[in-house]
């Protein structure tokens, strides 16, 4: 079976190095003389300090708490990673058993899975709780998009004080990777020597 396998992959593998070639040789015809063929990374990555912020009161309805950075997307066919790392804190609950944290694009959740940490009712006050949030966003444009946070408490829940980076020591922060394919902002290229 293995040699079978062999046989059927290795005309794949030569036919593919032979289309590298061909790239690069015409690149070099076309005035770009050189034997230096460089790939450009498929993971790019930004990241951003997360301010204090709070919101007065949340309800069981999403609220936006914060518009956490702007970043800019390379291509449509990328993955967009985005983590928060930092505190969260909700002063106090009137009713409740809690709130959700979500980190969402351009005011949109994510579409693959969720982006969200909770703060359970009995965590409320004191300084918050440590939370990591990753969420992974597809089809985004190229172009500038805004990272937000966004908060609502339980079901028939009431909650005051909602916030990200309580006390502001200045250690949240936001990394935004962008996931890019190979062939869409990634081609061989060829520098001139």
């Amino acid at each position: 079976m293995s040699q079978q396998l062999l046989r059927q992959t290795g005309p794949l593998a030569w036919a593919a190095l032979f289309a590298l070639l061909f790239v690069l040789a015409s690149q070099a015809l076309a005035g770009q003389p050189t034997a230096e063929a460089a790939l450009r990374p498929t993971v790019s990555a930004q990241v951003f300090d997360v301010n204090c912020t709070s919101l007065a009161a949340i309800t069981p309805t999403y609220a936006k708490l914060a518009d956490l950075a702007t970043f800019t997307v390379q291509s449509p066919e990328s993955t967009v990673e985005l983590t928060f790392n930092g505190r969260i804190y909700v002063s106090s609950f009137a009713s409740g058993t809690g709130a959700i944290f979500e980190l969402r694009v351009d005011d949109e959740p994510s579409t693959v899975g969720r982006a969200r940490a909770t703060l359970r009712a009995a965590e409320s006050g004191g300084g918050g709780v440590q939370a990591s949030i990753t969420g992974l966003f597809n089809g985004l444009p190229a172009g500038e998009h805004t990272a937000s946070m966004w908060v609502r408490t339980s079901v028939s829940g009431a909650g005051s004080q909602a916030m990200v980076d309580p006390g502001c020591w200045s250690s949240d922060v936001l990394i935004v990777k962008e996931h890019t394919p190979f062939g869409s902002t990634n081609l061989p290229m060829l520098r001139a020597s």
